[in-house]
């Protein structure tokens, strides 16, 4: 029984922790002196290497792809953000990226949103737009009739 083990067991359900990864190299800035002072070090011995020292959360994004790319797709898991930029929502920005998966377990929210998000309304043109789609489909029995 390790210390990690212990700490690991607290964690709430998938929550997986990622480790910061540290990297040190040395970096010669010769290169990125002035001429003048490239010489200067030169002259008095002095090195021109530096000792770097990183840390980072070891991510990678694996995919992306837009809300417009997604539609017509089903994936298998998705992690999705519906904080909504400035300017006004459209109605798939919410409804498209919520419908791509068969099961609600493969969906993941990244970060608490405004419900508002999830109420946006048909502009007056959509509204329209579907009035006119359901005229057609009315019409276009009677214009074609299908003989058998």
């Amino acid at each position: 029984n390790c210390k990690l083990d212990s700490e690991l067991a607290e964690l709430q359900a998938k929550i997986i922790p990622i480790p910061i990864s540290e990297q040190t190299f040395l970096f010669d800035v010769k290169e990125l002196l002035a001429e003048n002072v490239a010489k200067a070090v030169k002259i008095n011995k002095k090195t021109t290497k530096i000792s770097v020292k990183r840390k980072a959360l070891p991510l990678i994004p694996a995919y992306s792809m837009t809300t417009h790319k997604s539609q017509g797709q089903t994936l298998g898991k998705i992690i999705i953000d519906l904080v909504m930029p400035p300017g006004p929502v459209e109605v798939a920005s919410v409804y498209v990226p919520l419908s791509r998966v068969k099961r609600l377990d493969d969906l993941l929210i990244i970060r608490p949103f405004e419900f508002a998000a999830l109420q946006v309304k048909p502009s007056t043109a959509q509204r329209e737009e579907l009035k006119r789609l359901d005229r057609i489909a009315k019409s276009t029995p009677k214009r074609f009739p299908i003989s058998m």
